[in-house]
């Protein structure tokens, strides 16, 4: 009986281990830089009107750190809260803020922006901080 325990407490432990492994991969994906010098857009077809990109929350981390878009252009963020906690939001620059649940989302609609940095983070974990870097398009 002991030996069925510990087999079902390994499984359970490789299970958690890989899917926050696949958890992480997939949220580095949302880093990557196009041939523009900007952060890739999201493809999703719900949002298609606008270029869109994605911050994920998880846990008092916001990935990516940095997005890079193009200045004077609107765009859309997605914010995912990916994490096992209740996080915000909160931008002053940008005048957003946002509660998300554990596993929601939403979308925000961003004025034309000027060339410059704008912050945002997490209120709810201080530490977790990121920008927006928005530069000139050649």
């Amino acid at each position: 009986m002991k030996l069925i325990g510990v087999f079902f407490l390994s499984l359970l432990c490789v299970l958690t281990t890989m899917k926050v492994w696949a958890a992480e991969s997939g949220a580095q994906k949302s880093t990557q830089i196009d041939a523009n010098g900007f952060s890739q857009q999201t493809h999703d077809p719900r949002y298609t009107k606008l270029p869109t990109y994605l911050i994920e929350m998880k846990d008092g981390a916001l990935l990516p750190a940095e997005l890079i878009v193009p200045a004077k252009t609107k765009f859309r963020l997605v914010v995912k809260n990916i994490g096992s906690k209740p996080a915000e939001f909160e931008s002053n620059q940008l005048r957003q803020e946002k509660v998300l649940f554990m596993g929601a989302n939403t979308s925000l609609v961003i004025t034309p922006l000027d060339v410059g940095s704008y912050d945002y983070y997490d209120d709810f974990a201080p530490a977790a901080r990121g920008k927006i870097t928005v530069k000139a398009q050649d």
